[in-house]
């Protein structure tokens, strides 16, 4: 299938989706193009795409790196980790996500103070490479979304100039 061509528009009823901007969400969904491939390749995510198109480009996923992946629900980016030859992988989110062969997924703040340490116990040792798709929850008011952005996005870097072997 072209890229950009849908085969099929699918639509949500009303009555199964309470909100008006959920029921869009579900809708744009299931009628990406990129959600479709994904679920086709057999990737977690749609933005599985963005790594690879990343790595493609940059190179930066080596055979047996140690990869520590920040935000890593549903593991989409792990999985391609994986598949691109990481040797050990270790991925943290608040939200649960389902395990992966040879990935270690922790469930916890990466913002709690054990967090870093759990991480590079759970890769056998400092990280080759520190993956970050965090994303704080939005709150609707751009001020605030901005700045809990902003903070995870400096608490990653701190994190990966630290331990980064």
């Amino acid at each position: 299938m072209p890229s950009g061509e849908r085969q099929l528009a699918e639509r949500v009823r009303k009555k199964n989706v309470p909100k008006e901007s959920s029921r869009k969400w579900i809708e744009r969904q299931l009628n990406d193009p990129y959600v479709q491939r994904a679920q086709a390749e057999g990737w977690r995510a749609r933005s599985a795409f963005k790594l690879i198109e990343l790595d493609d480009k940059f190179h930066f996923l080596k055979r047996g790196a140690r990869v520590v992946d920040l935000g890593a629900a549903p593991g989409s980016w792990s999985q391609v980790a994986q598949k691109r030859g990481a040797a050990a992988i270790a991925g943290i989110d608040l939200l649960p996500i389902d395990p992966l062969p040879g990935v270690t997924f922790l469930q916890m703040d990466f913002l709690s103070p054990e967090a870093p340490a759990a991480l590079v116990k759970a890769i056998g040792g400092p990280p080759d490479l520190v993956l970050s798709d965090m994303a704080a929850n939005t709150t609707g008011h751009a001020r605030t979304d901005q700045i809990r952005t902003g903070a995870l996005a400096e608490a990653a870097a701190e994190f990966a100039m630290a331990h980064l072997a």
